[in-house]
């Protein structure tokens, strides 16, 4: 074996830090999440996320200077893709049992989500829908945890989320045709979101997120989007990429028309963290669970002022740091964690430990449900 191959092998093997992974969109953000890391010029941009342990390419339209893996995480200070690593050693980094199920791909997505205006109306497929209409082997159900709001123009932040009672699907496309936006915002419920709350939206469901609204979503790994605006901000989006090739008769399925009461939307919607451990100087919450859904899972680890966490692995999971700063230590190294920094857990890690520093520290994880995959209990929100 080269010397190459054995340092990538031991990088397998440990936790793996992430570089900045900003990706472009059609609309405007980032500034929270560039103050969250120091940044001295933290502004906002057209690269208002940064993916997080990413085997996912964007699905961007090309432009100047596109790089050419956009989307993919590299390894921090190396040229390397974390999809390349993977590719090489499947096994150690996401164990056995998971590639025998899922094949070499982490199967979760995360992302650092900062909007400065309202992103346009969307939906996205739902896998049926994604494997009709593109051959793909996911669509996308994802999870918003919001780490930080901020008003914009004096506007309060919220969420568009699901079709209210009433709507009719011939309506809509006429909307969406004639580019009839307040028709188609009122149609949709608007919700006040602060930090620490958490949606879960699957497949299918109407959405937009509006100005203000700092999260990390954690979703399966897809960027497939029907967009119903051809405008955001400044970017005319073409027709061809708002309804993704499909011509509008087909994008609109990917919308499920069922209306609901506000009460039946956050019920079905908002999910309610459960602390699962707690021990002197922190804790550790449940923030989705495979009770919740089949596609990912995703905890909040909360320490307090140089405080210490030990934990054993029991699989592969990526995390945000989204307050304060400490260190991750194992027994072959250890990793320095600043505000804003994004890393991986290999499932090679068996025992660690985290060790906060005087400002705490606090991560948010997005993991592959596997206690479902070793048949645990099993309910999927949202419609069939």
């Amino acid at each position: 074996m080269s010397d190459r191959i054995r340092g990538l092998e031991k990088l397998a093997s440990g936790v793996i830090a992430f570089a900045s992974n900003e990706v472009w969109r059609v609309y405007t953000g980032g500034k929270l999440f560039r103050q969250l890391r120091g940044q001295p010029d933290a502004r906002d941009s057209y690269y208002p996320e940064d993916w997080i342990a990413s085997m996912t390419r964007a699905d961007n339209p090309p432009r100047d200077g596109t790089p050419p893996l956009e989307g993919l995480s590299v390894i921090h200070e190396t040229n390397i893709p974390f999809a390349l690593l993977v590719e090489l050693f499947p096994e150690l980094i996401l164990g056995r049992e998971h590639c025998e199920k899922f094949g070499p791909t982490t199967g979760v997505l995360a992302k650092f989500l900062d909007s400065a205006v309202r992103l346009p109306i969307q939906a996205h497929p739902d896998d049926e829908l994604a494997q009709k209409f593109w051959n793909a082997p996911v669509g996308k159900t994802e999870a918003w945890i919001i780490v930080g709001t901020r008003k914009i123009g004096g506007e309060e932040p919220y969420l568009l989320l699901g079709f209210k009672p009433g709507v009719d699907r011939q309506e809509f496309r006429k909307m969406v045709l004639a580019q009839d936006l307040p028709g188609q915002i009122g149609l949709l419920h608007r919700i006040a979101v602060k930090p620490g709350e958490v949606y879960l939206v699957t497949g299918r469901t109407a959405h937009a997120i509006g100005p203000g609204v700092f999260m990390i979503e954690v979703q399966q790994p897809s960027d497939l989007v029907i967009h119903t605006e051809r405008k955001c901000v400044d970017v005319e989006i073409p027709e061809e990429i708002c309804h993704m090739g499909l011509g509008w008769d087909a994008a609109l399925e990917v919308f499920d028309y069922t209306g609901e009461s506000l009460d039946e939307v956050m019920a079905r919607c908002q999910l309610r963290p459960q602390v699962i451990e707690k021990r002197a100087g922190g804790e550790m919450a449940q923030v989705v669970g495979c009770e919740i859904t089949l596609h990912f899972a995703s905890r909040r680890i909360l320490l307090e002022e140089s405080a210490k966490l030990g934990l054993r692995n029991e699989r592969f999971y990526a995390a945000a740091v989204v307050r304060g700063s400490g260190r991750v230590a194992w027994d072959k190294g250890e990793v320095e964690l600043r505000p804003g920094d994004a890393f991986f857990v290999s499932n090679a890690v068996a025992e660690h430990e985290y060790r906060a520093g005087e400002a705490g520290l606090e991560m948010i994880t997005a993991e592959p449900p596997l206690d479902c995959a070793r048949g645990g209990p099993r309910r999927q929100t949202g419609r069939p």
